[in-house]
């Protein structure tokens, strides 16, 4: 659901009434790249480190927007590979078990 709500000086201040069950809810807000302040380099990291972090950045947006391969098109599970999964599944099931956690 989406509502409209207002930031005041550390408030957000929801624009109609809405009640909710619970006292404590988490929200996501969206909020206009233009009313965001940027601090720049807060951190004064130096030219080489941020020039490194956006070559980063960029290699793993392009990582998350690469379509993905069609399924027939993949390559065979290795037993090595079934073993690793197998062993991750028994370890989830272990931990859901005890109650921990997965």
């Amino acid at each position: 659901m989406q509502v409209e709500a207002i930031y005041d000086k550390g408030r957000i201040e929801l624009v109609q009434r809405l009640r909710l069950r619970h006292d404590r809810v988490r929200l996501l807000v969206t909020v206009p790249d233009e009313e965001v302040d940027h601090q720049g380099n807060p951190y004064n990291l130096s030219p080489e480190v941020l020039q490194k972090a956006e070559e980063m950045r960029q290699r793993v947006d392009a990582a998350r927007r690469a379509p993905l391969p069609p399924d027939d098109e993949l390559p065979e599970i290795t037993p090595k590979q079934v073993e690793r999964i197998e062993a991750f599944e028994l370890r989830a099931q272990m931990r859901r078990e005890q109650g921990r956690p997965v």
